[in-house]
């Protein structure tokens, strides 16, 4: 049985803009000058409304490439404007966070007042915010903020709005992006289930305000309501949320935190503040001198957003961050094509004794690149990506671990510079040639159920980049584990902490078989010390590590029992023993 709960949301908000209205024109001196831009069109295309497609622009100066804060007003979807936001705009600048304070078309507002009968509809609030979110990742550079680092928030609706692009990656792929694009999203005193809401002012309000407030909005339908609704799509965990309620909203926030309760979202972080209303919240947020709520926000962004350093090189930025103290081992992460993300937590498990670099490698993941072509896209320039990484960290020799085709990178850097290379770490490698790549797929689909290999058939059907390629590493996930148990550890990881770009995957195949890879005499004349691990159940045949062995004149061969892919996490114990020990006495 659903829960309704009594809140006549409209009428808070109304109280709050008046409130907002009778304040504009009395801020404080900010703590940090700020470069401020407004009327700014985010969309001009022929449909373009002149007043509402616009923001306004709030950059602190003196904080280099600051995080970015897309804000969504409130205003029951019917109300409200970007001006009404440059109180707290101008806060949170004073903070160190850059504010794009957007305007969105409205619905009609004959609830309020019989002459605001104009108006859209979902889903264009939403499309217009995508619309701004886009237009904001495409100007970092022009205004100085950091394009990595955008997160997106509102009040009330626009805290629903906040929500909706971050969970339904819909609307920004219809604009050229992804929600991938957003760092985090911290939805505020927002209805996140429009059944729930409208049934709420049905039994409280009466059937017109239902009607003229929930209905004009979103449609008349149960299903209209549900493709309008957060928590309609909870599954998706790819960003971050900070997710805050008042008074007002509490019960409604309720049900988002049940859902995500209920789902293992475990991605989303919940905050409720039971003794401020519904126009005190962000009273507080706009107004006060000194808000802990601000300064929650301000904190989640600074925690959350992008902590990479960079060197940029002619044709490619290259993102890396550096973890621990010691002999410098470089993390190489599998692929091609994907993002280092989820290989965090090994690089900060090696921190423990060695300076541990792990890298986006060309264009994935925070390494940006102005084109991606087979020119551009090719194993050697990765290797003088890594060359040029280790040269401007002043390194000597560094070690090199490879994961998977992270492996076959290590050996073309070190068929290239075996001087700087003092040791390798084979990790479930790909070959020294591209034989392996004949059975690959087979033993992969080996270790599928036939649930798993339908909904891998399935994913073909679904047009949403991001929703295919979410279902496809489900469907994957268990072909690359012997414990089946860990499924969920690796499609999350591969699904939403790290990111996949296909194009890059597809380049590097191709410029591979069309110089004929083949590392085997390079590598049968690199002598330093190198260990491969390997599972036995591996979708790297468990031959093809054997005959590295073979090749390398100074090897040590683990293969690891009942192990696929991944022996961190199939076989810990073995894994981790065997890397400690090789370190230790070859460091």
């Amino acid at each position: 049985m659903r829960r309704y709960f009594r809140l006549s949301m409209g009428f808070s908000i109304l109280t709050m803009l008046s409130v907002s209205i009778g304040y504009a024109g009395f801020q404080e001196e900010p703590k940090v000058l700020t470069k401020e831009y407004f009327d700014i069109a985010y969309y001009t295309g022929k449909d373009a409304d002149s007043i509402k497609h616009k923001l306004n622009l709030f950059v602190p100066e003196g904080v280099e490439n600051p995080p970015i804060l897309l804000w969504i007003h409130g205003g029951a979807w019917a109300f409200g404007g970007r001006k009404f936001e440059t109180d707290l705009a101008r806060k949170f600048a004073s903070e160190g966070v850059a504010v794009a304070a957007i305007s969105y078309r409205l619905s009609p507002g004959t609830w309020r007042d019989p002459d605001f009968k104009d108006g859209i509809q979902h889903p264009e609030h939403i499309k217009d915010v995508a619309r701004a979110f886009a237009w904001i990742y495409d100007h970092a550079e022009e205004y100085c903020y950091d394009q990595n680092s955008i997160f997106v928030g509102g009040y009330s609706a626009g805290g629903h709005l906040a929500a909706l692009l971050a969970m339904d990656p819909t609307y920004l792929s219809e604009v050229g992006r992804s929600v991938r694009d957003v760092r985090g999203a911290i939805p505020i005193a927002g209805a996140y289930d429009i059944a729930a809401y409208h049934e709420s002012h049905l039994r409280y309000n009466g059937k017109e305000m239902a009607e003229k407030h929930v209905q004009a909005v979103f449609g008349k339908t149960e299903g209209h309501f549900r493709k309008a609704s957060p928590t309609t799509y909870i599954e998706n965990q790819w960003v971050p949320m900070l997710v805050i309620s008042e008074s007002g909203t509490y019960e409604y926030t309720k049900l988002l935190e049940n859902a995500a309760l209920k789902s293992k979202y475990d991605r989303m972080e919940f905050h409720h503040v039971h003794n401020m209303d519904h126009a005190e919240l962000l009273d507080d947020l706009s107004k006060s001198q000194k808000s802990d709520h601000r300064k929650m926000i301000v904190d989640y962004i600074n925690k959350n957003k992008v902590d990479h350093a960079f060197l940029k090189k002619q044709d490619v930025t290259l993102a890396y961050q550096l973890f621990g103290e010691g002999e410098p081992l470089f993390i190489l992460n599998g692929g091609p094509g994907f993002s280092s993300h989820n290989f965090k937590s090994l690089a900060q498990r090696f921190s423990k004794n060695h300076r541990t670099v792990l890298f986006d490698q060309r264009g994935t993941g925070f390494s940006k690149m102005p084109e991606i072509n087979s020119e551009t896209m090719t194993l050697d320039l990765m290797v003088e990506d890594l060359e040029g990484l280790r040269k401007h960290l002043g390194y000597g020799q560094i070690s090199l671990f490879g994961q998977s085709f992270g492996g076959m990178y290590a050996m073309a850097y070190a068929a290239k510079y075996p001087e700087n290379v003092k040791c390798m770490i084979l990790s479930h490698s790909g070959g020294m040639t591209l034989e392996f790549l004949e059975d690959v797929n087979q033993r992969l689909n080996a270790g599928l159920s036939s649930a798993d290999q339908d909904l891998l058939s399935d994913a073909s059907n679904i047009k949403n980049v991001d929703l295919q390629t979410k279902q496809r590493h489900k469907a994957l996930a268990p072909g690359y584990l012997f414990n089946k148990e860990n499924r969920n550890v690796v499609f999350k990881g591969l699904a939403f902490r790290s990111r996949f770009y296909s194009d890059v995957n597809g380049l590097i195949w191709a410029d591979l078989r069309k110089k004929a890879y083949d590392l085997s005499g390079k590598m049968k004349l690199f002598n330093k010390p190198v260990l491969i691990l390997h599972g036995d159940n591996d979708i790297v045949h468990p031959k093809y590590a054997e005959y590295a062995d073979s090749i390398f004149s100074n090897s040590t061969l683990k293969i690891l029992k009942d192990c696929v892919h991944y022996g961190w996490l199939d076989a810990p114990e073995d894994y981790f023993v065997a890397i400690d020990t090789f370190l230790s006495t070859k460091q």
